[in-house]
């Protein structure tokens, strides 16, 4: 992450609202402790929650901060496209989610991975479970909170970083889905609230619209007419399309559907999902509405030039009042917190519960599959953290982690749920799985090897010569290129298969 340009100065109020923020979350998983009896308990809060809840937590989970800062860095750069070209699609994606989950809820499943090893069979659960442990990596977040972290208590950014996931493990470790769907709520409160009230204080402040766009053409020393048009000025069908699909990750999001199999009821998973919507879709604005503002605030010369991902923070820093400041980033810390608390618990389970074992270790006693999996937690954690200290730029390891998630899982999962007469045999869904999640990494690796990193379009591509002309490929580009191949893959394996993959599919302890 880019090195810190901003400083910050905290009154006692501030700090007051910090540390009681960090020390109420630790608090909430000590509290959920003795409500573990089982792993339905301790993974999915024992199938109780509840709509509340639910909102709480499938809003605050999906919004972490790569949402704060990578939209508003978008909107810093490009205006309002930042919103309509990046997030309006995954707008789209979630309403499709909300009607399709009762469908998922009905199957009484504990993770997606046991749905495609029930009709596949073991090798395309093993491989669809890594899929889903590589998506579910924290890295982006533990390099966030080490930023902000590092901002507040003027540390080593390595130093927050260990700071941010010994706090989000405890309460994870001890309490689970309850403890972390409790403090979702919590944070989904602060969050929504701070950047709203944000946003109102920033543009009041500076005195609204005319402001912004005199701001903007002084500091483009052109009109930025294309600051506010949705398409910004050059973006074609094609290029929307592309970012569309990057919003598939919805439909197999590992975090969203052990939310939907954690849920009371069909009905209330896809209630609490459509009413969720409307939160992530203003939410996404404010943040790039924030990063258009501040682009303002440095061509009116009010302050100097951030770097564009800590552009949000900059300009919230310079018009929140003191008080407000610690609240507002005690919101940001809990927009890290809730993505990361949700994702170390998912990976957890990838770990034991969907490859240790069925694997390994059939007969693991519930004491012991709750014991490992909270081990798997620091195992989670710990990589997380190697991670955030080994990359520079996050956006390829998002890129790479909604790839392979898509390519590995959407086919076989929605085949097998939706597709119910359709005989399933453990060759198509091994064929499809090796070839979504192996030709993904596959395709990064040459990618990187034979590629070469474009600073105008900040992404990895390679050039191709191909009957006399010159194609360009971007990383990007591998949720194009594969998914025809698993198509093809799960066709084969469809018509050369000999097996009935559920019919061989082991009885499942539930509970």
């Amino acid at each position: 992450m880019e090195d810190i340009s901003i400083s910050i100065a905290l009154s006692w109020i501030d700090w007051v609202i910090i540390i009681a923020y960090l020390a109420g979350m630790i608090y909430v998983g000590l509290f959920f402790r003795n409500k573990n009896k089982n792993f339905e308990d301790y993974f999915l809060a024992s199938k109780g929650l509840t709509m509340p809840l639910l909102v709480g937590t499938l809003v605050s989970t999906f919004f972490g901060l790569d949402t704060l800062f990578g939209t508003s860095e978008i909107g810093f750069f490009e205006g309002v496209t930042g919103f309509f070209a990046y997030a309006l699609p995954y707008t789209g994606m979630y309403i499709i989610i909300a009607f399709l989950a009762p469908k998922f809820r009905e199957l009484n499943s504990n993770t997606f991975v046991d749905i495609i090893g029930d009709n596949y069979g073991k090798f395309p659960r093993v491989v669809s479970a890594l899929s889903s442990f590589f998506y579910s990596t924290n890295a982006m977040e533990m390099m966030g909170m080490g930023f902000i972290f590092a901002l507040i208590f003027k540390m080593p950014f390595w130093l927050g970083v260990l700071i941010a996931a010994v706090i989000v493990v405890g309460y994870t470790y001890t309490g689970g889905l309850w403890a972390v769907a409790t403090t979702d709520m919590i944070q989904f409160l602060v969050m929504a609230v701070t950047l709203g009230i944000a946003l109102i204080l920033c543009w009041a402040d500076l005195g609204g619209y005319s402001a912004v766009h005199a701001g903007i053409a002084a500091y483009l020393g052109e009109d930025p007419w294309y600051y506010f048009s949705p398409s910004g000025g050059y973006l074609t069908a094609g290029v929307i399309a592309a970012y569309a699909l990057t919003s598939l990750a919805v439909l197999c999001e590992p975090a969203f559907l052990q939310r939907i199999f954690a849920s009371r009821t069909p009905k209330e998973a896809r209630n609490a999902l459509l009413i969720s919507t409307p939160i992530w879709t203003a939410y996404e604005f404010a943040c790039c509405m924030l990063g258009l503002t501040a682009v303002a605030v440095v061509g009116l010369g009010l302050m100097e030039e951030p770097h564009a991902n800590q552009a949000l923070i900059a300009v919230v820093m310079k018009y929140i009042p003191g008080g407000f400041i610690g609240l507002f980033l005690a919101g940001v810390v809990a927009a890290a917190m809730s993505t990361s608390d949700s994702y170390f618990l998912v990976s957890s389970g990838n770990l034991v519960y969907d490859i240790y074992r069925p694997i390994f270790k059939p007969d693991l006693s519930q004491d012991k599959l709750v014991a490992y999996t909270k081990r798997a937690v620091l195992i989670s954690a710990a990589i997380s953290v190697g991670l955030a200290f080994y990359f520079e730029r996050i956006m390829g390891v998002w890129v790479f982690q909604a790839s392979i998630i898509i390519n590995t899982v959407l086919i076989p999962l929605y085949a097998a749920v939706f597709l119910k007469k359709l005989k399933k045999t453990s060759l198509s869904g091994t064929l499809a799985t090796a070839v979504g999640f192996f030709g993904t990494i596959g395709y990064y690796v040459l990618i990187t090897v034979a590629g070469y990193f474009s600073e105008e379009w900040e992404t990895m591509v390679i050039e191709l010569n191909l009957f006399g002309r010159t194609f360009e490929l971007w990383q990007e580009y591998g949720i194009f290129l594969i998914p025809p191949f698993v198509i093809l893959a799960f066709i084969i394996g469809l018509i050369f298969g000999k097996d009935d993959a559920r019919s061989n599919a082991p009885a499942r302890e539930v509970g």
